[in-house]
């Protein structure tokens, strides 16, 4: 951010002094003591498992100008810190203070903010958008999957004066986290991928869910733009008395505004035209990224981009590591979409491993293998969405699905009723220890399962020397 006075700092944090220092606060911001740079802000976050304010003093040592606390801290710490020229404020909750510095920021900003959202493909449109925005404009995109009440904030206080974009990723667990984010990004641009079952525990069924989404709308600027993918019924309910100018997205026979037509797939990636005229491709796999990346051209054409430049952006998107990507393992052909799942992003894999993948290495791979392993936060219904995703797989003519924990336990019995060959392990450990009875040489494989279940692990466990970012076919 703006190098600023610390007397601002506090004010906006709704913040009490501590100790008053002398040192020059220049701008950088972070929650985390190990990453501290000469003159950072180190604000210090509690958590379930971790306190920051255990760490003053280290943040201080490393050269934090000031920290912002919501402890009291022990008085022995207190007298070393008051040996230092460092500031120290107190705050009534960190997270809080956070989001306050940085809204506060926003107010004055003059780069265009984008916000994404949406139940999938969140990150990969935030690429795209950032890669498109990038060929005539200086800006940044949040960084890994900072899509929560602490990481939105910290990439709103990473831009820099100079900047003239940032592309903020919004995600959420249960009911009103959109609202809140939005309401501190309170963006120029509001993109919204879809809508499809996920966090079911909290927000229990797809209308939930569409409302939930939906709610980035209402903080959109006064003069403001929504873009939104247009195949979802829910989607289109929640935003029916949303007055946001939009841009609605989607394929041929919904009325959508830019229209995916001509679309055309192989193992190079996706090519499409935008309303039968321009054409455009990129690298990434997937009927659904020619969508999230139709949304992308929405914003950058807004923003003043040229075709040109546009496909040059195009050019330029990798895949986002464990999201459909391609990866060679040993003499195995890996599709590697193990960073999350839900019902709506397992089903996506799944098509996508049949339709585009398995017809272009059948030639060299004799069977075609789901990993499964457990979809997470799907509440009562878990079971019932695991049996179909089992049913799929087989409907689908794969090989085998291998099923990794309780939940994916379902998964293998859809599988089997339908004539699927299955195996289900508890864990990746057990797994990996028992790959000789479901691995054959030459297999191709797909991974899906959510974060939590650490299918990466499976890839190390397998994999025998370094693992190539994407795949030789010469």
């Amino acid at each position: 951010m703006k190098p600023c006075s610390f007397d601002h700092i506090r004010r906006v944090t709704l913040s009490r002094w501590v100790l008053r220092g002398e040192r020059e606060f220049r701008g950088g911001v972070s929650t985390d003591s190990r990453q501290i740079h000469e003159g950072d802000l180190f604000v210090a976050i509690r958590g379930d498992k971790f306190n920051g304010n255990q760490f003053v003093m280290q943040a201080v040592s490393a050269g934090a100008s000031g920290v912002l606390i919501d402890q009291t801290l022990d008085a022995d710490v207190l007298a070393e810190l008051q040996r230092t020229s460092a500031t120290i404020m107190q705050t009534d909750q960190s997270v809080r203070a956070l989001g306050r510095l940085a809204a506060s920021y926003r107010r004055d900003m003059r780069a265009k903010v984008i916000a994404v959202g949406g139940s999938n493909g969140k990150t990969t449109t935030k690429q795209i958008i950032h890669s498109l925005l990038a060929q005539k404009f200086c800006g940044i995109a949040s960084p890994k999957s900072f899509n929560n009440n602490i990481g939105l904030p910290l990439t709103l206080l990473s831009v820099e004066p100079h900047h003239d974009y940032v592309v903020l990723e919004v995600g959420t667990n249960a009911p009103g986290e959109v609202a809140a984010l939005g309401a501190l990004a309170n963006p120029d641009m509001a993109v919204i991928t879809g809508v499809g079952l996920e966090h079911l525990e909290q927000l229990v069924d797809l209308n939930s869910v569409a409302v939930e989404e939906a709610s980035l709308a209402r903080f959109t600027a006064d003069d403001g733009m929504l873009f939104f993918n247009k195949s979802s019924p829910e989607l289109l309910n929640a935003l029916r008395l949303n007055k946001t100018p939009r841009v609605t997205v989607g394929f041929p026979g919904l009325g959508a505004d830019i229209e995916v037509t001509r679309l055309r797939q192989d193992i190079t990636g996706i090519s499409f035209e935008i309303n039968g005229r321009s054409e455009f491709h990129t690298a990434l796999l997937g009927r659904h990224n020619a969508v999230n990346a139709a949304l992308a051209i929405g914003v950058a054409r807004r923003m003043g981009l040229s075709e040109d430049d546009i496909r040059a952006g195009l050019a330029a998107v990798k895949a986002v590591p464990m999201r459909l990507e391609p990866q060679t393992l040993g003499t195995h052909w890996v599709l590697n979409d193990a960073y999350n799942a839900n019902p709506s992003s397992t089903e996506v894999a799944l098509r996508t491993f049949a339709e585009l993948v398995l017809p272009i290495v059948n030639r060299r791979h004799p069977r075609k293998v789901v990993v499964l392993a457990d979809m997470l936060e799907l509440g009562t219904s878990a079971g019932e969405h695991h049996l179909r995703m089992g049913q799929l797989a087989a409907e689908l003519k794969l090989d085998a699905l291998v099923a990794i924990g309780s939940l994916a336990s379902w998964a293998a019995i859809g599988a089997e009723k339908c004539g699927l060959t299955t195996f289900h392990y508890p864990d990746v450990q057990r797994a990996v220890d028992n790959q000789d009875r479901w691995l054959h040489t030459g297999d191709a494989l797909l991974l899906k399962g959510s974060r939590g279940m650490h299918l990466e692990n499976l890839v190390k466990g397998l994999s025998v020397g370094r693992l190539p970012q994407t795949v030789d076919y010469a």
